[in-house]
């Protein structure tokens, strides 16, 4: 909860989330196997695993983060289709692009800088769901979702030191 506090910082890491799983789809295209007379790629591997660790973790907000997922998707399936320099150079800069932004948006939105060391690469993936979960706290939805995570953070001191919840885990588990 204590992340991404700021909305445009919110709106970027949103993008990024779809950015990052982009820029991963397009190569992921290039592997193919047929199973059952079904050209299948890895791109399809990755969307499912995405999609299901999204709806397995909250499933209204993961839901709506999957739906995202198939302009994503057709998008990255167009790109693959380019000659192969082109589409990893689109795919290449479109990653350094959001690794830019969004270590903008924390530098510049939330004067603080971005570390991977609540999770690294593997939240790249999940920040959409993480962030329409937010969004549906906001709508007023999820109240109980809303007070379990509540009841687990370590509340901040003005002076900065957090003072652990009862029974609170560590948020970088």
């Amino acid at each position: 909860m204590p992340l991404h506090e700021n909305g445009v910082c919110r709106a970027v890491h949103l993008l990024g989330g779809y950015l990052f799983v982009f820029s991963l789809l397009v190569p992921l295209f290039w592997l193919r196997t047929e199973v059952g007379g079904v050209s299948l790629t890895g791109a399809h591997a990755l969307l499912a695993a995405v999609a299901i660790g999204s709806v397995s973790l909250e499933w209204t907000a993961g839901l709506i983060a999957s739906l995202l997922l198939v302009p994503t998707f057709a998008t990255a399936e167009a790109v693959s289709r380019l000659p192969t320099g082109t589409a990893a150079g689109i795919a290449f800069g479109v990653m350094a692009f959001r690794f830019a932004i969004v270590v903008g948006s924390h530098v510049l939105f939330e004067k603080k800088t971005h570390g991977l060391s609540l999770g690294g690469p593997a939240l790249f993936f999940l920040e959409p769901v993480y962030l329409f979960t937010l969004g549906l706290f906001a709508l007023g939805l999820k109240g109980e979702l809303l007070a379990a995570v509540g009841a687990a953070q370590e509340p901040v001191l003005s002076s900065g030191k957090t003072v652990p919840a009862p029974g609170a885990r560590p948020f970088s588990e």
